[in-house]
């Protein structure tokens, strides 16, 4: 997981003791842009989930589950997808973004998303 400029600045909160801006959600959409720091957004969001479970697995680790039943998800095109605090109206605050091929979802699948990460 390669960390945004946005999180950065949310990393150095939390050390300073703010409990403000945690990932809370992701976001799903398509586009195939370049991954940057710089990148406040994705290309087409499309959908966001609030997560379901997060743990712990280690020290330095964090691992998020983001779900989606198969009528939530039918329809849909996903090609990018990253993870962005909680709360409406959160343009500019991604913290992480994957971009891959196309996956259409035609109503007969699930998806699950679990995004680690580690801190160096």
């Amino acid at each position: 997981m390669v960390f945004l400029d946005h999180a950065k600045n949310q990393l150095t909160l939390l050390m300073g003791g703010s409990t403000t801006g945690s990932v809370g959600q992701i976001l799903i959409g398509t586009g195939s842009a370049t991954i940057s720091a710089s990148r406040t957004e994705l290309t087409t969001a499309n959908d966001r989930q609030t997560v379901t479970s997060i743990t712990f697995p280690a020290q330095k680790k964090v691992s998020w589950q983001f779900d989606w039943n198969s009528l939530e998800i039918s329809g849909t095109i996903l090609s990018e997808f990253g993870l962005i605090k909680s709360g409406g109206g959160l343009t500019g605050s991604l913290h992480s973004l994957n971009v891959m091929p196309n996956l259409t979802f035609d109503g007969t699948n699930e998806l699950r998303i679990e995004f680690n990460g580690e801190v160096f």
